[in-house]
């Protein structure tokens, strides 16, 4: 199948030295090429790539070019296309792991470090991907009308995750490319519900989701005066609640409030109710439990402002702070104090409204100056 790619590189005969290398493998496919930081991300966001060549190091520092994109793209992507890191030299590489990435290749690289990259991408993504964007493919050997078709009253959950009505298809034959769209689209829409489900927190079966709007396909598939068994296109479109096991989002795993933190192969699993304070390093971050343990996240900071639920608090450019771990707060002196330590974290007037909610939370509504 075909993998879609970008190339962001300051230096022409870098950039042509990587398109040289990759037409020797016909299932990779160019979108487009930058020179800078913005060419770079409008054009990711744009075509959305498999993966990214990102030189880090640039020849001109006007580019702007850095490592620092992969952050600008999680404020905008669901799914960050994997990154080749490239470099005339190798003092970026520890930088370089410390954001995942999938290589890091030094110029002048071979062919066959490129081959390298190319097989570990394979490896990484054993699950089709088909892009209908920005060039869709023409799925031929069907036709699609439009009906109408009214959608009932009680059906609240099909009409608020399902926005299109079903349409009618007439298929000539079992078209495979048509089937593992559906799969695919399915699969998706599966993962969008229960992310709705971790947000409301209510209980959601997948599979009984998926087998309600199977009922909606069925509903606008011919029944009569067709010439072709559609029950295989059905099967396959099932087949994908038989592929993995029942996955139900129940309360008590919402509640577990956990969080992950991976570095190479390491997976630690945090209480978020155990943090205690976070503090930037570089693009790093320190996260302080409430036993005074220290785990490095290589994630920035403002990633973990945006992520962590409402009872966090930036109050510096350097700190976020549990709210429930502040014993006192010092105005005069611009500090907080932490519980059952002796650690004062600075907090900056920048953020003060932030500390003042702190202080108007913790006191609560019955608080009297003594």
């Amino acid at each position: 199948m075909m993998h879609s790619y970008l190339i962001l590189d300051d230096d022409s005969k870098s950039i042509l030295k990587i398109q040289a290398v990759m037409e020797g493998f016909s299932n990779f496919q160019l979108m487009a090429t930058a020179t800078n930081y913005e060419d770079g991300l409008n054009a990711i966001l744009e075509y959305q790539p498999d993966f990214v060549f990102l030189e880090i190091n640039p020849l001109s520092a006007n580019s702007n070019l850095s490592l620092l994109l992969i952050n600008e793209l999680h404020r905008f992507l669901k799914k960050i296309p994997k990154i080749i890191a490239i470099s005339h030299d190798t003092s970026k590489a520890f930088e370089a792991v410390k954001y995942d990435v999938l290589d890091f290749l030094v110029k002048p690289f071979a062919e066959s470090d490129v081959r390298k990259a190319l097989l570990r991408f394979e490896k990484n993504n054993d699950t089709p991907v088909i892009r209908l964007n920005p060039e869709p493919r023409k799925i031929s050997e069907f036709k699609v009308v439009e009906p109408k078709l009214e959608v009932q009253e009680n059906d609240n959950l099909a009409r608020e995750l399902i926005s299109i009505q079903p349409e009618y298809v007439q298929v000539n034959s079992v078209n495979e490319e048509l089937i593992t769209l559906l799969k695919t689209e399915l699969s998706g829409l599966k993962e969008a519900i229960l992310e709705i489900a971790n947000q409301q927190k209510p209980t959601f079966d997948s599979d009984a989701i998926t087998s309600q709007i199977i009922e909606k396909l069925e509903e606008a598939l011919p029944k009569e005066n067709s010439s072709v068994d559609l029950e295989p296109l059905l099967s396959e479109i099932k087949n994908i609640t038989l592929d993995a096991p029942k996955t139900i989002v129940s309360n008590e795993e919402v509640h577990r409030n956990l969080i992950c933190i991976k570095s190479y192969g390491d997976y630690r699993f945090l209480e978020l109710d155990e943090i205690a304070f976070l503090k930037a390093d570089n693009n790093s971050t320190d996260i302080t439990l409430n036993n005074g343990e220290v785990i490095t996240a290589f994630k920035t900071l403002k990633y973990f402002e945006e992520n962590l639920p409402s009872y966090f608090f930036r109050i510096h450019n350097s700190y976020i702070v549990n709210k429930n771990y502040v014993s006192r707060i010092h105005t005069g002196n611009t500090v907080c104090y932490i519980k059952n330590s002796k650690t004062q974290l600075p907090f900056s007037k920048s953020y003060k409204e932030n500390v003042e909610q702190i202080i108007a939370q913790l006191a609560g509504s019955e608080f009297k100056d003594i």
